[in-house]
């Protein structure tokens, strides 16, 4: 297993989590119950972590991570298959369900 990112909160590693798992990717979130611990960890060591299974597809969540950092809601990604734009951070169709590239 290999750390890929230590989120903010838990709901933003829940996203990342079932993201990374929609690619494919196994994951697992740890420190999910250790901010009732702040205070007698350091903040750090609280901060809840995406960890893989496999270490072979290490760069393929880093990718995945930085293009989720860095998709904008203005540009727009057409639908391969219904053709309807999208906003560009969508990993999925609105309309169709469908997804997207990227």
């Amino acid at each position: 297993m290999r750390r890929v990112h230590i989120a903010p909160t838990l709901l933003d590693a829940q996203l990342i989590s079932d993201t990374l798992a929609s690619l494919g990717i196994p994951n697992h979130i740890l420190n999910v119950h250790a901010s009732g611990a702040l205070g007698d960890l350091p903040f750090m060591q609280a901060q809840p972590e995406i960890w893989i299974e496999d270490d072979a597809q290490t760069e393929r969540a880093r990718e995945a991570l930085l293009h989720m950092q860095t998709a904008s809601a203005s540009d727009g990604a057409p639908c391969p298959r219904c053709g309807e734009t999208n906003p560009g951070n969508f990993l999925s169709c609105w309309n169709c369900g469908g997804a997207l590239g990227g």
